[in-house]
């Protein structure tokens, strides 16, 4: 890999071309379209799978919405009201004890994503992250199509699982190819801007289910929605940044010259040939091929960060789409509550990228994380007493974990380095798929006991809030080309707090010098 003295800060260029000029905000809509998209299969779930009323003809009786003994095949029929709306439940017969079928279908899907997260994170590593993107395009919208066709339950599942498989890798492929395309004091309000248009794909996405409630027909339409980003192959460059980790240096000073015309600037000669110089194009890359995610565990300060994201992305994950599932039990309709829980985050996306100028990362994260853990423990504590909160209180807390879930990609994007960037944010988002798998289940505790699955989100929110503050800021820092560069960043980080820590003690012990002085 070359090094930072052997090649022009690729932040130095941006800054010279544009770090957010108006090519970057064409890009930048783009990618907000895409990600306003990726929430209609993350969230289908809830527009899919909602309980159909039925009833349940025996011999005996007629029992409506329950079967004999809670079993399903003590019917010996089963009529839906499925005339006006139909979901998976009412296709299959997912009712009594066959009930669990469905929250397994969020959980396949899930599964898959945790799996395409680090097996397709590790590809845009290698072919590229818009190579990446147009792959995972093209198996969302085959896999999601087949999967409105089938007549077969377990083929649907193995369907939803691909989706899930391909919905991770375009999402990381997308955030990560977007924040490289940007100067580094543009990366914080671009993150946020993307994760408002997967707020406001919920909204759009509520909207789109209350008029087409049969769901055959509302995943072929998601379907038919997702081709025109098939054309983003011939609209979205490659990363520059990516191009030159891989010495690529004549496809990286085109797409830099391309940017730089749609800005309105102009790349200087003087950066085109150190760029594009003979000396350059002989350098191997061999850091490149070589550092893995396993250089991340090769220090113990390198793995205690690396580990602490991904409890941090496992809880984010969990408590976010746990929150979105169970927005219907904290009082309102299944279409109205979706949307306004998508809804409430928009604002937290505004104060967000407010807080991330003033605060900085790892400060923000942490405020937000611990926010929404005492937004969910007050469900539990004043619910019974106060039940009126059960919805501001639900809605507080997604506000807060949506916002954290927008800076936790961020401060991740910063901390990883450009050679396993992809590959090391496949990782922290494989545990995040972990605590999606796990969060239909942690809602169904709500049944056993009234409230309880806001009280494990409040536990493992506060509790992720409270180590973040291990993590380094990273507010207007270079991001690191390698993992050496990584090493060095958490070095210098570390001298500076030694160094503020020593000036506070110093000062401490001065007061109490000065103190001694005027009693003698």
């Amino acid at each position: 890999f070359t090094s930072t003295r052997d090649q022009m800060d690729i932040d130095e260029i941006f800054r010279e071309i544009g770090e957010l000029g108006r090519q970057q905000c064409i890009y930048g809509a783009c990618f907000c379209l895409m990600n306003g998209y990726a929430a209609f299969h993350m969230l289908q779930y809830s527009f899919v799978s909602f309980a159909v009323d039925f009833t349940c003809v025996s011999d005996q009786q007629s029992l409506t919405n329950e079967c004999l003994q809670t079993k399903r095949d003590s019917c010996q029929a089963l009529q839906f009201s499925a005339s006006h709306s139909s979901s998976i439940v009412s296709e299959w017969s997912l009712v009594c004890d066959q009930n669990y079928k469905s929250k397994g279908t969020m959980s396949a899907f899930m599964a898959g994503v945790m799996l395409g997260a680090f097996v397709l994170g590790k590809l845009a590593d290698s072919i590229g992250r818009k190579n990446s993107m147009t792959i995972t395009v093209v198996g969302i919208v085959f896999f999601n199509t087949f999967s409105a066709i089938t007549t077969s339950f377990q083929m649907y599942v193995v369907a939803k699982f691909c989706v899930g498989f391909f919905c991770a890798g375009n999402i990381l492929a997308m955030f990560v190819l977007g924040n490289e395309l940007v100067g580094p004091s543009k990366r914080g309000i671009f993150g946020v801007t993307l994760q408002a248009a997967f707020a406001v794909g919920i909204v759009v996405l509520s909207m789109i289910a209350y008029q087409v409630q049969h769901w055959r027909h509302l995943t072929l339409l998601i379907s038919i929605m997702g081709l025109p980003f098939i054309l983003y192959h011939w609209i979205i460059p490659e990363s520059p940044r990516w191009l030159l980790s891989q010495n690529r240096l004549h496809e990286a000073v085109k797409i830099l010259e391309d940017i730089a015309k749609g800005n309105g600037t102009v790349l200087s000669e003087k950066v085109k040939l150190e760029l594009d110089s003979p000396k350059k194009k002989d350098v191997s890359t061999p850091a490149a091929r070589t550092e893995g995610l396993s250089d991340l565990f090769s220090q113990h300060q390198l793995g205690l960060m690396t580990g602490i994201q991904i409890y941090s992305w496992f809880v984010n994950s969990a408590a976010y789409y746990g929150l979105t599932l169970a927005a219907g039990s904290a009082g309102g309709g299944l279409y109205t509550a979706t949307a306004l829980s998508g809804a409430v985050e928009i604002p937290a996306y505004v104060l967000t990228n407010f807080l991330l100028d003033y605060l900085g990362r790892r400060k923000t994260l942490c405020l937000f994380m611990i926010g929404g853990g005492l937004s969910c423990l007050t469900i539990q504590l004043l619910a019974g007493t106060f039940p009126a909160i059960l919805a501001s209180s639900a809605l507080l807390g997604k506000l807060c974990l949506a916002a954290s879930f927008a800076v936790v990609y961020i401060h991740s994007g910063e901390i990883f380095p450009t050679t396993i960037r992809n590959s090391a944010m496949g990782l922290v988002s494989v545990a995040a798929r972990v605590g999606g798998i796990m969060a239909p289940f942690i809602v169904l505790l709500g049944d056993y006991h009234p409230n309880l699955q806001f009280t494990v989100f409040g536990i493992l929110s506060l509790s992720s809030g409270l180590i973040n503050l291990r993590l380094p800021e990273t507010k207007g820092k270079k991001l690191p080309d390698s993992v050496k560069e990584m090493v060095m960043a958490m070095a210098l980080e570390s001298k500076k707090v030694k160094k503020r820590r020593d000036v506070e003690e110093r000062v401490l012990l001065s007061d109490g010098s000065d103190s001694e002085s005027n009693l003698a």
